[in-house]
């Protein structure tokens, strides 16, 4: 028989264990976001190679890249179906650590279509980019693609306004302007500006979209996503014709 305190002990334990495992997964997160080498997400581009080699891979995808916004992206596929679609986020990586992974993250799967989701950690975290710097970054990301890749189309979200950092709104609206310059003169890329979707009345980013962290979005604010590429996508095969779009 064991004693009282034995037994309230040892559920307090076991109650704990999913806190302490939490936490530790969280630290681990944000130790790997603090570090600057691309190198940080090798276990989890070993992960994807792993499920890749247990799954037969679907022909000329539509493939989403990005960070921490991609790995919690859920329900494209269902929208987007019949389309093929493949998520591949990599922790809080950045579009250069996107660049240092292509071949495998990108270029592997032969995609017909590329969308990239940036993620908050341009501006804060891993990296400090100005908008141009981050512009030129995705520009740089655009050619290597076109040089190794099949893909037909690229689109570029802009980099999305959250509650938490209203002093990036200023960067953000100047990194949206230059993509929108950059694209006008290259037909294979389009730019997807989804903050006005995800905002109140007053033009501030809307909460209702957002997680409680305030920097990522709820399932709200990725339906809107969603939505929006799906209409964007079906424009295109209007426009284009299957044979161009997934």
């Amino acid at each position: 028989m064991y004693s009282w305190n034995t037994v309230r002990n040892t559920c307090a334990v076991l109650l704990l264990l999913p806190l302490v495992h939490l936490a530790f997964l969280v630290s681990r997160e944000t130790l790997a976001a603090l570090e600057a080498s691309p190198e940080v997400w090798a276990g989890e581009m070993e992960a994807y190679a792993q499920a890749d080699l247990e799954a037969s891979q679907p022909p000329a995808p539509l493939v989403v890249v990005g960070g921490q916004r991609v790995k919690l992206w859920r329900g494209l596929a269902d929208i987007l179906a019949p389309t093929p679609v493949l998520m591949r986020g990599l922790g809080n990586a950045t579009v250069d650590d996107i660049i240092f992974h292509y071949d495998r993250l990108i270029s592997f799967y032969r995609p017909d279509t590329l969308v990239l989701l940036p993620g908050s950690s341009e501006f804060h975290i891993r990296d400090m980019k100005s908008a141009e710097e981050l512009v030129s970054t995705i520009q740089a990301l655009a050619n290597i693609d076109a040089r190794k890749s099949s893909t037909r189309r690229l689109y570029v979200f802009t980099p999305l306004k959250t509650p938490l950092y209203p002093g990036d709104n200023e960067k953000i609206d100047r990194a949206g302007q230059l993509l929108k310059s950059w694209a006008a003169a290259d037909e294979r890329v389009t730019i997807l500006d989804a903050n006005a979707l995800l905002s109140k009345r007053d033009g501030r980013p809307g909460p209702a979209y957002y997680r409680n962290d305030g920097i990522n979005l709820n399932e709200h604010g990725y339906l809107r996503l969603s939505l929006m590429l799906q209409a964007q996508v079906e424009r295109d095969r209007a426009a284009y014709g299957a044979a161009t779009v997934p």
